[in-house]
């Protein structure tokens, strides 16, 4: 007599059905995983934007006070839509000349420089910088977003506000943060007997 061959008929396998349903939830996963990363990506690469954007200003900043800059010769930042020129006297010959000019354009197509309510710049923005430090801009205001393509309601995950203060600092906030604001200072009258100049220049 010939025995049944019993060997398949306690083991247990996978169906077709959950084999689907386990390579679709790998699918999702995956997917998921990549919009992450490439989200991410955009991020880091628009912080990069704007702390290149920070360290032109600081730069420029640095070569005027260095300088002690005339009027006419500051250094400066001319700031468009889709790149920024920092404008400094390189060679030390104390003129600031075109062929000195250092353009950053070299950034993802994605990402614009907009102003604060997240609108294309209308002109170009130069923000230069007098021998003490302190801005002078022409063109617009000396408060920029880096955004993510269109950022008309600017946030912390698509864009970042570069703020140059009237005292020449320089400031990266996230978007949609709110614009710090200084009160002027209060002046103390002095008075005549007090044995003090009530004028004080400094130079």
């Amino acid at each position: 007599m010939k025995q049944k061959d019993n060997k398949f008929i306690n083991q247990k396998g996978v169906t077709l059905v959950e084999l689907i349903v386990v390579i679709l939830l790998i699918v999702i996963l995956s997917t998921i995983a990549i919009m992450n990363m490439s989200s991410s990506k955009i991020q880091f690469q628009r912080q990069t934007v704007a702390r290149e954007l920070k360290v032109a200003f600081e730069r420029a900043r640095f070569d005027s006070v260095k300088r002690r800059a005339a009027s006419g010769q500051q250094a400066n930042v001319v700031v468009a839509g889709n790149s920024f020129t920092l404008k400094t006297d390189l060679d030390q010959d104390g003129i600031v000349e075109t062929t000195e000019d250092r353009v950053n354009s070299s950034w993802n197509p994605g990402i614009a420089i907009r102003d604060t309510s997240g609108n294309p710049l209308s002109s170009n923005v130069t923000v230069a910088f007098n021998n003490r430090g302190e801005t002078v801009t022409t063109g617009g205001t000396a408060t920029f977003l880096v955004c993510n393509g269109a950022c008309t309601t600017p946030s912390a995950s698509n864009s970042n506000l570069v703020v140059v203060t009237a005292t020449g600092t320089v400031n990266i906030l996230s978007g949609g943060a709110t614009i710090p604001t200084f009160a002027t200072p209060s002046v103390t009258a002095v008075n005549t007997n007090a044995n003090i100049r009530s004028y004080t220049n400094v130079q």
